[in-house]
């Protein structure tokens, strides 16, 4: 069994498609929401759709995904954000992967008709797939077994994702499969194409050395 975990905070207006895309897949599969101190109807829709909710007092992303793998029963677990949704199918990919495959993601298309959104769609399957690094909004799986073994997501500001792919691949064989899972361009909205791709090279670039990860998530998502 594929257990989803979705992490949520304030999430209303996206996640009930986000939900009906899991939902909808045809295999046997366990939904589970980890609200973070939800103020909006995030908690009334997520109940709509599965009876475990887990609420934490306060959000974090990293606290909200550990705390719903720790309720997961599934033999994968599979880590949705609660602004994308699956296409169909790609539960039913992630029952067949090879039993060497430890872990991965899917590849991703960011939501809209811009030109930019392709682009930056086309060039993140390519990286995630020659580097094995995988960003969240991606949809990380991997066996329950390894993530115990890991002991889950590192308690990190912001780069939680590619520090977790990291040592994701020293287990064993990851895969990016296809999917995709579409993802909301609003991450993407109030920034230029450039200085979007200029924020995500940096954030990148400055986790690999090592530099104080409050600081890139300052410069990354602004002091706001």
């Amino acid at each position: 069994m594929i257990s989803v975990v979705v992490p949520t905070h304030n999430e209303e207006k996206l996640l009930p498609r986000c939900l009906e895309s899991v939902v909808s897949q045809q295999v046997d599969y366990q939904l589970i929401v980890s609200d973070g101190a939800s103020t909006d109807n995030t908690l009334q829709t997520a109940r709509r759709y599965t009876d475990l909710v887990i609420t934490r007092e306060k959000a974090s992303l990293v606290k909200q995904l550990n705390a719903g793998a720790a309720v997961a029963s599934g033999n994968i677990l599979l880590f949705l954000h609660a602004d994308s949704f699956l296409s169909p199918g790609c539960l039913s990919r992630l029952q067949r992967i090879p039993a060497d495959v430890v872990g991965g993601a899917y590849t991703m298309d960011v939501a809209g008709n811009r030109f930019f959104y392709r682009l930056l769609s086309l060039g993140g399957n390519i990286y995630c797939r020659f580097t094995h690094t995988y960003f969240g909004d991606r949809g990380i799986f991997v066996r329950s077994v390894v993530f115990k073994q890991m002991g889950g997501f590192t308690d990190l500001p912001i780069m939680c994702d590619v520090e977790f792919s990291h040592r994701l691949k020293v287990k064993g064989r990851t895969a990016l499969l296809p999917g995709p899972i579409i993802t909301s361009s609003r991450k993407f909205e109030q920034e230029s194409p450039w200085r979007s791709l200029y924020l995500i090279f940096y954030a990148l670039v400055a986790f690999k050395l090592k530099m104080d990860p409050d600081k890139i998530k300052e410069k990354y998502y602004g002091k706001g």
